[in-house]
């Protein structure tokens, strides 16, 4: 056998703690703040009013963490019994493409079809659709400007057999 790997590179799964909280009372909370704030206030110049957009308590709020440090997180709402929003998926810039937001978005597909969703949406800024459609969300509609950024809407398909 060789020393060397040639082709493809070895797929390392990150390790991720992943935590998710209902509402606004907690660390979790607090951290899934703390990394919006420094990637959609800080870095996009997304005005912090609009970024706190009073919706918060009545979502769910995941978060990765990489060792003790929130890198990754999104905040979930159902808009029905069949359909749940994903938004707010944010990523700190050194931790991306470290597989940190697929694998939050695995945890939350998994969460979402345990709890009974058939389908998952969100509006994903233009910039992003090729990292939602690598997993499995298909865009659709005009694209529409929100807080200054072109975005698309798109949804998941669940199904059992996934």
């Amino acid at each position: 056998m060789s020393l060397f790997h040639w082709g493809k590179k070895k797929e390392e799964k990150p390790e991720l703690d992943i935590e998710q909280l209902k509402g606004t009372d907690g660390k979790v909370y607090e951290d899934a703040v703390s990394v919006r704030l420094a990637v959609f206030v800080d870095e996009q110049g997304i005005d912090k009013e609009l970024e706190l957009d009073g919706h918060d308590e009545d979502a769910t709020h995941y978060v990765g963490y990489d060792h003790g440090t929130p890198v990754v997180t999104a905040r979930v709402k159902a808009l029905d019994d069949d359909l749940l929003q994903i938004q707010r998926v944010a990523t700190i810039d050194w931790a991306r493409h470290r597989g940190y937001a697929v694998a939050l978005i695995n945890q939350i597909t998994a969460d979402a079809k345990e709890n009974g969703f058939k389908t998952l949406y969100l509006e994903a800024q233009e910039t992003a659709i090729s990292f939602y459609a690598k997993q499995s969300f298909e865009a659709y509609g005009q694209p529409f400007l929100e807080a200054n950024i072109w975005h698309r809407k798109m949804t998941k398909e669940l199904y059992p057999e996934e």
